[in-house]
């Protein structure tokens, strides 16, 4: 069986545009054009491009999207990114476009974060950056307003995608929206489910169900509203997941999300391929697949971060340990997140690269695809 058709329905890379993260955003012509030739040397077929993390990769008119300097895309006035989407279609790739709808610099989008940051990597210390969850006011108008921009700009994108990071902290402003939800729905009130700073170890159903509640709602409304204008690609989300030592966890309840939004494709994740890896497969492929939810993986690619550095295993094991949980547990598509960047940022530098015997990051990006020739072999 090859690596297409029936074992993976969409395989590639995932990246940023967005000033900060490490990935896409030094890139030129000439390296997106590396990246897709490589991608179709391989036989891959899907590339996903975030163009709205914490900060803003992409030209916008929204009055509340930073719009930081030397960003190239930004500069071309998103001439670069249309060339990049036509010259994806011409090898045959298929272009999803993303947006983190919950993360702002605050001096554009204003109001008060839940928690704002200001050290931030890749040029980007001193600027504050906040996370905001779903009931501040002007979310959701917001986050559809982003969602319908993105897809005008970019009118030839197969796939869009909406990452609400961080909305599922708990948070003292969000009792009140819960315990109005939980009265709603004849659940426990938020005092009595106790609280991580008192020491709760465990997720509870009712947060978890309340704030997919809250995602659902917003998802809802981007979806209505994009196809309101027309726009029929694909659509997906992020399915939080994570571990700690003694625990793994979603952060969404997947079969009330795949109940409200059946269209919508589920992106679940791992990093650390070194803690819990039987049991975080179960959880980010076995468990939404059962579901019926399309199922996307995101693996480590080209990527460095990690809580301490060097990491516990290479990267060139973390990638063999992948492939061969990708083989046994078989997702529906794979983005290896990073690309080969070519500065520095949060999710990859150069310098650690360097320092794992990497020349640049399209030379690391080379030695990922040859360790992926063997799925399905």
């Amino acid at each position: 069986m090859g690596l297409m058709g029936t074992q993976l329905e969409e395989h590639g890379f995932w990246d940023y545009t967005t000033p900060g993260a490490g990935g896409m955003e030094n890139y030129a012509l000439d390296d997106y054009m590396r990246l897709l030739d490589d991608m179709a040397e391989a036989g891959m077929n899907s590339l996903f491009i975030t163009v709205k993390w914490g900060t803003t990769g992409y030209r916008s008119n929204l009055p509340y999207l930073d719009q930081l300097p030397g960003n190239p895309i930004i500069e071309s006035d998103n001439d670069l990114l249309r060339e990049v989407i036509e010259q994806a279609h011409k090898r045959k790739i298929k272009i999803w476009l993303g947006a983190v709808v919950s993360i702002y610099v605050v001096d554009d989008f204003g109001g008060e974060p839940y928690q704002t940051t200001n050290n931030w990597q890749g040029g980007l210390e001193g600027i504050n950056i906040g996370d905001y969850d779903g009931e501040h006011p002007g979310f959701t108008e917001r986050a559809v307003e982003m969602a319908l921009e993105i897809v005008k700009e970019f009118p030839e994108l197969d796939g869009f995608e909406v990452e609400m990071e961080g909305c599922s902290r708990e948070r003292p402003h969000r009792e009140a929206p819960y315990n109005a939800w939980a009265r709603e729905n004849d659940r426990r009130p938020f005092e009595e489910l106790g609280h991580p700073m008192e020491g709760r170890p465990f997720d509870v159903p009712e947060w978890r169900d309340y704030t997919t509640s809250v995602r659902i709602s917003v998802l809802s409304e981007i979806q209505s509203a994009l196809r309101s204008e027309g726009f029929s690609g694909d659509l997906s989300t992020i399915l939080e997941t994570g571990c700690t030592d003694y625990t793994v966890g979603m952060e969404i309840n997947a079969e009330m999300f795949h109940e409200k939004c059946p269209d919508w494709f589920g992106i679940t994740y791992e990093y650390a391929k070194w803690r819990h890896r039987s049991e975080m497969m179960g959880l980010c492929i076995n468990l939404p697949k059962s579901l019926g939810i399309k199922t996307m993986y995101l693996p480590r690619g080209v990527m460095t971060w990690a809580g301490e550095w060097p990491m516990t295993i290479s990267l060139e094991e973390s990638w063999r340990r992948d492939v061969e949980d990708i083989e046994r547990h078989q997702p529906d598509g794979v983005w290896w997140f990073g690309s080969g960047a070519v500065g520095q940022g949060a999710h990859v530098s150069v310098d650690r690269l360097a320092v794992s015997g990497y020349s640049d990051g399209p030379a690391a990006r080379r030695v990922l695809i040859n360790a992926t020739k063997q799925l399905g072999s």
